[in-house]
């Protein structure tokens, strides 16, 4: 193509026909241009639908990551509504209320107000997503959405991790005096054996004395704190959750 572009620039020249060679010159060079702009109108398009193919699997990896973590957050907050539940109930009897709870029932409320675990969130894959730049990709709604959700992922994490110290020795105490590790073993250690010492259990009919010593209170209340705090931040992760999600489902992602 090119080879016959310049014969007929030479045939021009030798025929000593100026204007139209000059013609022709121009013609060439806005035929050249508009080729330029077509081919790199057809690379930034390719470019387009790589990034947009990029995107869409960086996103359906958060989804699913996010979507885990919804699934955790709302099951673990219904575990300590549960068990906050049932330690308001061994408060109100530490109080000295009257009740008519059987001792095994109220021995059972101990057992279900300190047994919830921690709640396993996950943040992987967004920290690798910004680690290897491909948080680039986002748009400014989307990069705010799931900066919030991660700075509110973080500091639950971090307020979840003062409060287990906050209440793990007087916590270990209750459970220890309630007898919890010898009727939670097949549950929580897989039937592995955990030292549990009857002689330290709090006997049936010494049970209701010991709630309420003021010590004993004390400790409750420090729990029914902790299970407080655990919830109304558990509610906020939700939130940002469920943002987060709502802006995915806005999209179609193939």
């Amino acid at each position: 193509m090119i080879k016959f572009f310049r014969k007929i620039r030479q045939k021009l020249l030798q025929q000593n026909r100026m204007s139209q060679y000059l013609a022709y010159a121009v013609g060439e060079i806005i035929l050249v241009t508009i080729g330029i702009l077509i081919a790199l109108q057809i690379n930034t398009a390719n470019q387009q639908r790589i990034e947009k193919r990029e995107k869409s699997k960086l996103l359906n990896l958060l989804k699913e990551e996010i979507k885990e973590n919804l699934e955790e957050a709302t099951l673990k907050e219904k575990s300590f509504e549960n068990s906050r539940k049932k330690n308001l109930i061994l408060l109100e009897i530490s109080s000295g209320a009257a009740t008519s709870e059987p001792i095994d029932s109220i021995r059972k409320y101990g057992y279900e107000a300190l047994a919830v675990g921690s709640v396993n969130i996950k943040s992987s894959r967004l920290s690798a997503s910004k680690e290897s730049g491909q948080f680039s990709l986002l748009n400014e709604k989307e990069t705010k959405i799931l900066t919030d959700y991660e700075t509110t992922l973080n500091s639950y994490k971090d307020a979840s991790k003062r409060s287990f110290i906050f209440f793990t020795e007087d916590g270990n105490e209750l459970m220890i005096r309630f007898g919890f590790f010898k009727n939670a073993n097949p549950i929580l250690f897989n039937g592995e054996n955990f030292p549990d010492h009857n002689q330290l259990t709090i006997s049936d009919s010494e049970l209701i004395p010991y709630l309420r010593q003021p010590e004993t209170y004390r400790k409750l209340h420090k729990n029914y704190l902790s299970q407080t705090l655990e919830i109304l931040w558990l509610k906020e992760l939700t939130l940002y959750i469920n943002e987060a999600l709502e802006l995915f489902e806005k999209e179609t992602y193939d």
